[in-house]
């Protein structure tokens, strides 16, 4: 019996980069490397914002193309704990995830130096990273 591709089997792998129009592979251009090895839900994910991202504020493009190529430099490892951490966040209740976000603005207002020493100290603590 012949092996066909049903239309049911490619959908459940994802949109190739090749099917993206011009506009997806331009928005969506850092991922290029990695895009085939996305699961269908972030590929659909990604597919999504693609359609938001032209009436998005250019602040927040700029944003998003810079995580973009921030997610594609990580290794798996680093991923593995992004996607962990960001499970978490999601868990948090309303005011503490709130909470978390005020730090992490304040930390980032900080000098460079400030910030580097308490990298430092974290670091010879051995507590985990953000």
């Amino acid at each position: 019996m012949p092996t066909t591709t049903r239309p049911a089997d490619a959908q459940a792998r994802g949109t190739a980069w090749s099917k993206l129009t011009p506009e997806q592979k331009s928005i969506l251009a850092p991922l290029q490397p990695e895009w085939d090895k996305l699961d269908p839900e972030r590929r659909k994910r990604w597919i999504g914002l693609a359609a938001r991202y032209p009436s998005l504020p250019p602040d927040r493009q700029q944003r998003i193309q810079q995580r973009m190529h921030e997610w594609v430099s990580l290794t798996p490892e680093q991923r593995a704990q992004a996607i962990e951490r960001y499970k978490r966040m999601k868990q948090l209740p309303p005011e503490k995830h709130d909470q978390l976000h005020q730090r992490w603005r304040e930390y980032q207002e900080l000098p460079e130096e400030q910030r580097q020493k308490l990298r430092e100290g974290r670091e010879a603590t051995g507590s985990p990273g953000k």
